[in-house]
Formats: structure tokens, C-alpha cells, sequence
């Protein structure tokens, strides 16, 4: 078992020979001189650590202490009843991934209409181009024992009628198990689409989900994102959402962290089109020991591009919580119109937030602000529900689904905006809504 960042860099220098030789003649491939690329950069990167400024705060040990182990195998013992909790009432195209493996049999692909959806061991001309793996530590890790990749591509002038999901479920195994679930997703000029990204998972043990998802959106393109991270109680996950919009497009992120004992969250939006918007929100509720840390960016590289940024938590117990968000507007981005709100709800006295919300402007013709508030529930607004005649425990619970409603709400899709909001509640009450 690995104690230190340098054990564990070694751990997956030496992981790698196996996984190769469990390829079972995919190692000529020309995936697999990428993934040995992205291991030599893993290599000379290694795990970030506090000196690293989108890290400063982070404690990467839940990641760092394990050696997470790689497997090539399918595992068969997955079925519906599984995912069934998962699944949300989604009808369209589904793509279905166990502990990193594209599950056929449990998935729903189409190839017709201008739509493509579809998992891929093959190397897309436009893979890595948005991700690249040569500053991202976590990302080459991901390139490095990448198998299946999800490819969603939609064809100029099409609006696809149902969302598109991609859903990840973990089975842990007898040893810490790493997945490195990856993505394509391209919505071309004129088109509309809603992707869903479920990352889920058994209690049983640790393992690791190491994401990365690349998304290319293009003029007066529209595309609705949602990402729920729902793992196992020991699962870790860290995922890498990277975004680059067209002229006049429009992207809506919301990014919601419910379960899984250490979450990291980086997304990184590049306004490259004059006119495009950007919305990235997010909702997370933590108990116990949990962490979540979220981390975002956006490059505002073009005039006339609004964007909108909404974080919001509930800690409980020992659980502690990272927000650290910058917007970077460029000399040419003038007329920007940029927003970044970060708001926490602290229900325990050891529960504990970091929050850095930033501004970098290099343009002097635009209008910013940022903020950010850490607080407890109102005591005069409990006493004056309960002077209404609602009991303090429902008066508490009011509270909690108002503040979280105010992101989940936002979720355009019914049935996973309902079910998310069910499990934030279900978390609150299990914690004491009596209190």
C-alpha cells in the first residue's frame, strides 16, 4: 500500500505493464502510444500538491494514500436493478459503464438522424484537443489507462428530442479499484442537445473515478450539461469538465455533488465566440468526513459574453467543503458581463469551508462581481415558521430545500431535478432535522 505521492506515482508507473499486457493485442494501437505519452507526462507531473495554486487548500491523501489498481476485465455481475436508481426516468440514448467498461447490454446507443452516441476504443481526431493531458496531472492519469470512450456527436442543424445520458457505475472489488471514465461530446453549428453525466457506485470499498469529459459546442449551438456525483461512501472522484464555446452559442452547466466520500470538481469554460454565454452552477451537501472541492474558470477571450456562476453547500458534522472560482477576462473580452456567487450553509460547528471566488480583468469596458457568504440557518426565520404553526423539524427542512432549490431548481429536466432534490432531503433528514 502506498503512504506518499511519489509511492503512488511509482504504484501506477508499475500498474502499467500489467495493464498493458491485459490489452490482449490492442498495445500496437495507435490509443495506446497516447496513453504511453500520458504516462511519461504523469510521470514528470506527478499528484498536484499545495504549492500548486488550483490545489492550495486541497488534502489529495484520500487520492494519494491508495494504490488504486487498473483493470482491463468487464465485470458481468452488474444488471438492471442495479442502475435502476440511476437510470431517472431518461428514455433517450444511454451509454452504460461499468468500473470504466462500456456495457452493451445494459446501454441504448444511436447512430441515425445526426445524432451519434456511441463508446469508442478508437483515437477521434478531435480527442485531446480540448483536454490535453501535458499541464493536468489527473488527466494524463486518465489518458494513460483510458479504454472506452464516450463519443456523443450531433450534426449541424439538429435538436436532439431526448436528453443523452452517460452513466457510470462502480463495482467495488477485493483491492481499490481506478476507473478513468472519458468523453467527447460535440454539438455542431445551429444544434441543440441535454447531456446527463451520472457518476454512481456500490458501498463495498474504495475506488477511484478519475473523469475527464471534453466538449466542443459550436456557433449558435446550445447544449444543457448536467453532472451528478453519486458514488459509493468510499468512493473518490475527480473529474476534469473542459468547454470551448462558438460565437453566439450557449452553454448551462450544473454540477451536483450529493454522496462519495472526496469529491474534486474542475470545470474550465473558454468563451472563444463573440457573443456566447456561459452558466455554470453547482449544488453539493456533505456529511460525515466528506469533501468536496470545486474548482472553475472562465476565460472570457471574446467581446460581449455574459456569464453566470452559482455554487452553493450544506456541511454537516466533520465534512468540509473547497470553492475556488476565477474569471478571467482577456483585453479583447470588453463589454463582458460576468457573475460568480458562492453561498454555504454550515449546520455543525466542525464543519468547514474554504472559499476564494476571483476576478482577473485585462478589459476596462465591463461590468464583474463576485462574492460570497458562509452562514447558519436563520434563527429568526425557524422562529417565525414555528410561530406559524409548522414544527421546528419542518420549519428546518423548509429552509434547507428553499436554499437548495434556488440551484436545483434551475435543472431543466423534470424527473432529474426531482430526484436530486428527494436525495438532498433524504440527507438532511438523516442528519437530524429536528435539531
Amino acid at each position: 500500500m502506498a503512504t506518499t505521492r511519489n509511492d503512488t506515482v511509482d504504484h501506477y508507473l508499475s500498474a502499467f505493464e500489467a495493464f498493458q499486457n491485459d490489452l490482449n493485442g490492442q498495445a500496437s494501437s495507435p490509443l495506446n502510444e497516447v496513453r504511453k505519452r500520458a504516462l511519461d507526462r504523469f510521470a514528470e507531473l506527478g499528484f498536484p500538491t499545495s504549492r500548486d495554486e488550483a490545489w492550495k487548500a486541497t488534502d489529495l491523501s484520500p487520492i494519494t494514500s491508495t494504490a488504486f489498481i487498473p483493470h482491463v476485465e468487464f465485470p458481468r455481475s452488474v444488471t438492471e436493478t442495479d442502475l435502476a436508481p440511476f437510470r431517472f426516468g431518461l428514455n433517450g440514448p444511454t451509454l452504460v459503464f461499468v468500473n470504466g467498461r462500456y456495457a452493451p447490454d445494459l446501454s441504448n446507443p444511436t447512430d441515425e438522424d445526426g445524432v451519434t452516441v456511441t463508446a469508442s476504443d478508437e483515437i477521434d481526431p478531435e480527442f485531446g484537443r480540448i483536454a490535453p493531458f501535458d499541464a493536468h496531472a489527473l488527466t494524463a492519469l486518465n489518458t494513460a489507462f483510458l479504454l472506452d470512450i464516450a463519443v456523443i456527436r450531433i450534426a449541424p442543424k439538429v435538436r436532439v428530442p431526448e436528453p443523452i445520458h452517460l452513466l457510470h457505475y462502480t463495482l467495488p472489488g477485493e483491492a481499490p479499484q481506478l476507473s478513468t471514465p472519458r468523453a467527447l461530446i460535440v454539438v455542431e453549428d445551429d444544434s441543440q442537445a441535454s447531456v446527463v453525466q451520472t457518476f454512481s457506485g456500490q458501498e463495498g470499498g474504495p475506488y477511484l473515478n478519475n473523469a475527464v469529459t471534453e466538449i466542443r459546442i459550436g456557433e449558435n449551438a446550445r447544449l444543457d450539461h448536467v453532472k451528478m456525483s453519486l458514488e459509493g461512501p468510499e468512493g473518490r472522484h475527480t473529474s476534469n469538465l473542459l468547454i470551448s464555446q462558438g460565437r453566439t452559442s450557449r452553454f448551462t452547466s450544473h454540477t451536483v455533488s450529493v454522496d462519495g466520500a472526496f469529491t474534486r470538481n474542475d470545470i474550465s469554460s473558454v468563451l472563444a465566440g463573440e457573443g456566447c454565454e456561459s452558466t455554470v452552477n453547482g449544488f453539493y451537501i456533505l456529511e460525515g468526513d466528506q469533501h468536496c472541492d470545486n474548482y472553475t474558470l472562465l476565460e472570457h477571450q471574446q467581446p460581449h459574453c455574459p456569464s453566470h456562476e452559482l455554487f452553493k453547500g450544506i456541511l454537516q458534522d466533520r465534512s468540509r467543503a473547497i470553492f475556488r472560482g476565477k474569471i478571467h477576462v482577456h483585453q479583447a473580452a470588453q463589454k463582458t458581463d460576468a457573475y460568480q456567487q458562492n453561498q454555504n450553509i454550515l449546520l455543525s460547528d466542525d464543519a468547514r469551508i474554504n472559499t476564494k471566488p476571483q476576478l482577473e480583468i485585462y478589459a476596462d469596458d465591463v461590468k464583474c462581481s463576485h462574492g460570497a457568504t458562509i452562514g447558519q440557518l436563520d434563527e429568526d426565520a425557524l422562529f417565525y415558521l414555528q410561530s406559524r404553526g409548522i414544527s421546528r423539524s419542518d420549519a428546518y427542512r423548509i429552509l434547507l430545500r428553499g436554499f437548495a432549490e434556488d440551484v436545483l431548481g434551475r435543472i431543466e429536466l423534470e424527473s432529474v431535478r426531482d430526484e436530486l432534490t428527494r436525495r438532498v432531503l433524504a440527507k438532511v433528514d438523516r442528519n437530524g432535522a429536528t435539531r
